[in-house]
């Protein structure tokens, strides 16, 4: 993930996506909200807990696909 040009601070990011899919999706800090488009142009907005929220499940994910799966 790595920021892009942005008039507004510089709080836009573009991360690529792994196979199948062929796009990236952005994610924009627009106030006090976190806006996540996907593609093909759906939008996710979040409020600063559930943000906090969601990086931790994707932290989570990242872990289990590390280690093969869940721990047991």
């Amino acid at each position: 993930m790595w920021p892009i040009e942005d008039p507004c601070e510089q709080l836009r990011w573009r991360i690529p996506c792994r196979p199948p899919a062929t796009d990236s999706l952005s994610v924009l800090v627009v106030g006090d909200r976190v806006a996540v488009v996907l593609p093909p142009g759906e939008t996710l907005v979040f409020t600063a807990d559930e943000a906090d929220g969601l990086a931790a499940l994707l932290d989570k994910a990242v872990g289990f696909a590390a280690s093969g799966g869940p721990d047991r």
